[in-house]
């Protein structure tokens, strides 16, 4: 579909998005059959139609819960057939159920609709698992660059990454860890500041680019699960986040020996898929990162050698 087609599509989504959207009416407004206009979109957009409906109504139901909507008036109000089948899809793509998400959720913004670009169909999967392989990679980079300059100002010396079962990761340093008080509420502000996002969809994902420089807020919402944990001051401090959003207060217990920062984190398979981390590829970056870096330690556990939770 050209990007005119496209834009009628996926305008007819947002203007009706209070409404049942059928398959045929989208059909009919994009002027193919409906079986051919499903796999068209399909291949192009990354998901299924109804997927793609599903989730802009449930970006536009986290913004009216913001509103201070109840869950039920929201689930009625884009129109989806129950007030459970509502909760479960919510909870799915936000890690939380609908009721929860107006405690922990501070602010949501719909985002815009991503027309897809135009691609040639020729060598596209072998280039968009290679893509998808690169931007599974970048996460870890961007969390391992903090950690670089916490060991470059002479704060740190030894990271140690280990991959877990299921393509999770873990990363630690013996840094100073991130600076938190004895204010709970203003040390989880300070993490919502650095880490606290909000899920990503395929289709955005797509336009993100190169994930070079992205952030930790992105890293985050593109994460299925990740767990933030700062040793500090005698303590430990722990946060988890569902695709970017907190699930909890933060916990705070005693921990004597250490200081630094770790992170747990799984890539969102829907949208890097079911597979894991290289190690060639992070020990080529270690070799390209630090060698500049005296005293810097970098120890690289490969699956099976160091378990782990997620």
């Amino acid at each position: 579909m050209d990007s005119n087609t496209w834009k009628r599509v996926l305008g007819y989504v947002d203007s009706h998005i209070h409404e049942k959207i059928s398959l045929c009416d989208l059909a009919e407004t994009a002027g193919y059959s409906p079986f051919y206009f499903s796999r068209l979109f399909a291949e192009e957009m990354g998901i299924p139609v109804t997927g793609y409906i599903r989730i802009r109504k449930l970006q536009y139901a986290a913004a009216s819960l913001l509103e201070g909507r109840k869950v039920i008036e929201v689930a009625l109000l884009y129109a989806f057939d129950s007030h459970e089948g509502f909760t479960r899809a919510f909870t799915r793509l936000f890690g939380m159920p609908p009721g929860k998400a107006r405690k922990y959720l501070k602010s949501y913004t719909v985002p815009d609709y991503i027309v897809p670009e135009a691609k040639n169909r020729r060598n596209c999967m072998a280039e968009e698992q290679k893509e998808i392989q690169n931007g599974r990679q970048q996460l870890v980079y961007e969390v391992l660059r903090e950690s670089l300059e916490e060991a470059r100002d002479g704060f740190c010396s030894e990271v140690e990454i280990t991959l877990l079962p299921e393509g999770g990761i873990r990363i630690r340093d013996n840094g100073r860890g991130i600076p938190l008080s004895e204010d709970l509420q203003e040390d989880k502000d300070v993490l919502d500041k650095i880490l606290s996002g909000q899920p990503v969809t395929n289709a955005e994902y797509r336009r993100m680019g190169d994930l070079a420089g992205v952030g930790m807020q992105t890293v985050n919402s593109l994460c299925e699960s990740l767990r933030v944990r700062v040793y500090r001051s005698g303590k430990r401090y722990q946060q988890d986040y569902i695709r970017g959003i907190a699930q909890h207060s933060l916990i705070v217990s005693r921990e004597l020996h250490t200081t630094g920062m770790e992170i747990v984190m799984k890539p969102d398979t829907g949208i890097f898929g079911e597979g894991r981390f290289s190690v060639e590829e992070l020990q080529d970056w270690k070799e390209r990162q630090t060698k500049d870096i005296k005293g810097l330690t970098v120890i690289i556990n490969s699956q099976g050698e160091q378990g782990g939770e997620m």
